[in-house]
C-alpha cells in the first residue's frame, strides 16, 4: 500500500500574524454590517439605535476595507522583494516608504525601490529610531556607541560605523536570548508573537545571511551586511553606503524583537472574547467620530507657558506633573506618562528609576508647547540637572501623545484618555 505524502505545510505569512489578522477581520465584518443594514435596520431603531449616524459611518467603509486590505498585504509583499537583499519590514518603518518600495519592484524598478530605502536611512530617520531604542533596558548601555556610529555614519566612515552597529545588534541579542547567543549562532532563533520583524518570514530571513561563513578573503565591494565577513575581517568590500543603511534597519529590526522580549510577550496571551455586534458597531461610530474630530481639529490659538494658568487633562498639565515628580524622586507616579505599550505597570517604576536615579530636576521652565495634531503635543521644556554632582542646563522636547489604556492613538476628548510621551527619558 502506498504511503500517504505528507501535508505540504503552507508558508507562514506576516499577514497571519494576530494584528493583522485582527485588522481584517474588523474591516471584514463592517462590509458585512454595511450590506446587511436593510435588514438590520428596523431592529436597530427597536434598541435606540442612532441608524442615521451609523449609516453616514459606515457610508466609506468599502474603501477603508481596500486600504485595510492593501496594509496588511505590504510586510509579506515587502520581505517577499527585499529581504534576500537585507531589508525587511518592522512595526516602526514607515509604511509609505515601504509601501513606494514595494510598488516600483512590482513595476519592474527594483534599483530606484532599493535607492529609496537607501535614502530613507537618513541621519534624521536613524535618529528618531534610536530615540525609541532608548526604551529597550538592554540597549540604554550601548546608546553611546551607537551615537558615535550614527556621527560617522553622518560623515560618510562607514568603515567605522558599520563594525559597531554589528556589534550592537550582536551584544543586544546576546544579552536577551534566552540561550545567550549572539545573531550569528545557528541555534538563535530571533521570533516573537505578533511580531511583523521578529517572524519566521523577517528575522528568520535575514539571519540566515549573516550566518554565512565568508572565509575567504575578498577585497570586491559587498552589497549585504555579512556579519562573520565583517568582523572577522575577510569581508573588506563593506565600506559604503548601502551596507550602513541595512545595517541600521537590521539593528531596529532586531529592536522590535528585543522590546517583545523585555515585556514578556514573546508568547501569545490569552485568547479574548469574541466581539460581538454591538461592540462592531460602537468600534464604527466611534472610528467616524475620531475621523471627523482628525478633519475639524484646530490648534490653540494661544498657550501660555505659565504652569499656573495649566488646565487639567492638557498635555502640558501632565508633564508638568511629571516633572514635579520627578524634583520629588517619585519614581513609581512618573510612570504616568508612560506609553502603556512600553512598559508592564509592575516593572514601569524600577525602570523609571534606572533611568533617572542619577539625575535630580532642581528646576525647569517651560519654553514652547506646539500643538502638532489632535493626539499631538510637543512641549520644549529647559532642565536644570545635578547629575553626579555636576549642575547641567539640559532643552528637552517632549512629544506628547494622546493614548487610551490599549496604548491606541485617542482623540483630545476621549473619556478616560491620558497623556504620555516616547521621549520622557532624557
Amino acid at each position: 500500500m502506498a504511503k500517504k505524502k505528507p501535508k505540504k505545510q503552507r508558508k507562514k505569512r506576516l499577514r497571519d500574524i494576530a494584528s493583522m489578522q485582527e485588522l481584517s477581520a474588523n474591516a471584514t465584518n463592517m462590509v458585512h454590517l454595511k450590506q446587511a443594514m436593510p435588514i438590520l435596520e428596523p431592529l436597530f431603531k427597536e434598541f435606540g439605535v442612532e441608524v442615521d449616524k451609523m449609516e453616514d459611518a459606515l457610508q466609506n467603509i468599502d474603501g477603508m476595507a481596500r486600504q485595510t486590505s492593501e496594509f496588511v498585504s505590504i510586510p509579506d509583499r515587502f520581505n517577499n522583494f527585499f529581504a534576500e537583499h537585507g531589508w525587511i519590514m518592522y512595526s516602526m518603518m514607515n509604511f509609505e516608504v515601504a509601501k513606494e518600495a514595494v510598488l516600483k519592484a512590482e513595476m519592474g524598478n527594483f534599483k530606484a525601490a532599493q535607492e529609496l530605502l537607501i535614502e530613507y536611512y537618513n541621519v534624521e530617520t536613524v535618529q528618531f529610531q534610536l530615540r525609541r531604542l532608548n526604551s529597550i533596558k538592554a540597549f540604554r548601555p550601548r546608546m553611546d556607541l551607537a551615537i558615535k556610529a550614527l556621527i560617522d555614519y553622518e560623515e560618510k566612515r562607514y568603515h567605522a560605523c558599520v563594525p559597531v552597529i554589528l556589534a550592537l545588534t550582536d551584544g543586544l541579542v546576546n544579552e536577551l536570548h534566552e540561550d545567550h547567543k549572539g545573531i550569528s549562532a545557528g541555534s538563535t532563533k530571533l521570533e516573537a508573537w505578533d511580531s511583523i520583524a521578529a517572524h519566521s518570514q523577517g528575522l528568520g530571513k535575514i539571519v540566515r545571511i549573516l550566518r554565512k561563513g565568508r572565509r575567504k578573503t575578498t577585497a570586491a565591494q559587498i552589497s549585504l551586511p555579512y556579519r562573520n565577513g565583517i568582523l572577522h575581517g575577510t569581508d573588506l568590500g563593506y565600506d559604503n553606503l548601502t551596507v550602513a543603511a541595512k545595517t541600521w534597519a537590521l539593528l531596529f529590526a532586531v529592536g522590535e524583537w528585543a522590546t517583545k522580549v523585555e515585556r514578556g510577550e514573546t508568547t501569545a496571551p490569552k485568547d479574548k472574547e469574541e466581539e460581538s455586534l454591538i461592540d462592531i458597531l460602537e468600534k464604527v461610530q466611534e472610528t467616524e467620530r475620531f475621523k471627523q474630530e482628525i478633519e475639524s481639529w484646530k490648534p490653540r490659538d494661544w498657550i501660555s507657558i505659565n504652569t499656573e494658568s495649566f488646565i487639567q487633562g492638557s498635555p502640558e498639565y501632565a508633564l508638568n506633573e511629571f516633572l514635579k515628580f520627578w524634583m520629588q524622586k517619585n519614581y513609581g507616579k512618573m510612570t504616568m506618562i508612560l506609553p502603556h505599550k512600553v512598559f508592564d505597570a509592575k516593572t514601569a517604576p524600577l525602570k523609571v528609576r534606572d533611568q533617572f536615579k542619577s539625575q535630580l530636576l532642581t528646576s525647569y521652565e517651560f519654553v514652547s508647547i506646539n500643538d502638532v495634531a489632535l493626539s499631538n503635543t510637543t512641549v520644549s521644556v529647559r532642565l536644570h540637572v545635578e547629575e553626579f554632582g555636576r549642575q547641567q542646563e539640559k532643552s528637552h522636547d517632549f512629544i506628547m501623545i494622546c493614548e487610551d489604556d490599549q496604548g491606541s492613538l485617542v482623540s483630545r476628548s476621549k473619556a478616560g484618555s491620558k497623556w504620555v510621551s516616547y521621549t520622557w527619558y532624557l
